[in-house]
């Protein structure tokens, strides 16, 4: 079978088994990214495949390049293309009745600091804004993915129709734990989304469109992941900030500001939708430090 054929069937797999839409864009685009170190070293069928291979592959990907900024690769995302291949192992397993040669550990990943932005830092990112139809969009982002406390991908995969205006909801219909939630919406970010729903993305999405996403880019289709992290950057640049901030920077500043604001552990906990909470701890350690 053909790696292209593997590529759409594992695809398929995941969709089948109810991954996420972001696992089941994700994984294959990793997965191809094997395929094809492989083709380069002659090895045109999974047939051929040992496990003295996988292993060069990942030791590989731990001495490459970084391709988006200076050094090297980090151990989380090495262990994402470990991940990618043990599922892709499980799949074959499953489908074809076949185990792949494969004997690959997970590396040991060192939790980086988290980046906390003060609330000065939050209020100069809703100034950076502006009053354009892309400027009104940036500033609801800001209201989603700060003022809720949303993951990326909770954040892009958002419909319009998940946004209980009347209730002051956002419905989160799958979130990373595979399960739905409602996040509360506070009255200065209901009046930022609402504005964009109403004066903005209607400009943005065009009259003729069928387009559910909440959130939409230039071209007037669903923005992407990759896309709202520019925009992030592209505003933190614009309001002078000089830290490396990211979609989930914004995410980890509302939990420490409303754990410095008093509010309860296990609130904070249910808000940001961890079923753990010692996920949610971790946010005492860092008020603690600042």
């Amino acid at each position: 079978m053909l790696y292209k054929q593997h590529l759409l069937s594992f695809s398929e797999w995941l969709k089948l088994l109810g991954y996420s839409q972001a696992t089941v864009y994700g994984l294959p685009i990793m997965l191809q990214e094997f395929f094809l170190w492989l083709e380069k070293k002659g090895i045109t069928n999974l047939d051929q495949l040992t496990t003295e291979q996988t292993t060069e592959f990942i030791e590989y990907n731990k001495n490459r390049a970084n391709r988006r900024r200076a050094g090297g690769i980090s151990a989380y995302h090495v262990n994402r293309y470990i991940d990618t291949i043990k599922k892709f192992n499980e799949y074959s397993k499953q489908i074809y009745k076949t185990e792949l040669p494969i004997n690959t550990l997970r590396l040991e990943e060192v939790a980086e600091p988290r980046l906390i932005l003060s609330t000065e830092e939050i209020k100069a990112l809703y100034k950076a804004t502006t009053e354009t139809p892309m400027g009104i969009r940036d500033r609801a982002m800001l209201a989603v993915y700060y003022g809720c406390g949303l993951r990326k991908t909770e954040g892009i995969q958002l419909d319009l129709s998940d946004v209980l205006i009347e209730r002051k909801m956002l419905y989160i219909r799958k979130s990373k734990n595979n399960y739905e939630r409602y996040v509360p919406i506070t009255t200065a970010n209901l009046k930022h989304i609402e504005q964009y729903i109403y004066n903005a993305r209607p400009l943005l999405i065009g009259e003729k469109s069928s387009e559910q996403g909440l959130f939409i880019s230039e071209r007037g289709t669903r923005l992407s992941g990759e896309r709202a992290y520019q925009l992030i950057k592209t505003i933190s640049a614009k309001a002078g900030l000089t830290k490396e901030i990211g979609l989930h920077s914004l995410r980890h500043s509302i939990a420490t500001h409303l754990l410095q604001s008093g509010m309860e552990l296990e609130n904070i906990a249910l808000f940001l939708g961890h079923r753990c909470l010692d996920s949610t701890q971790l946010y005492t350690h860092i008020v603690n430090e600042l």
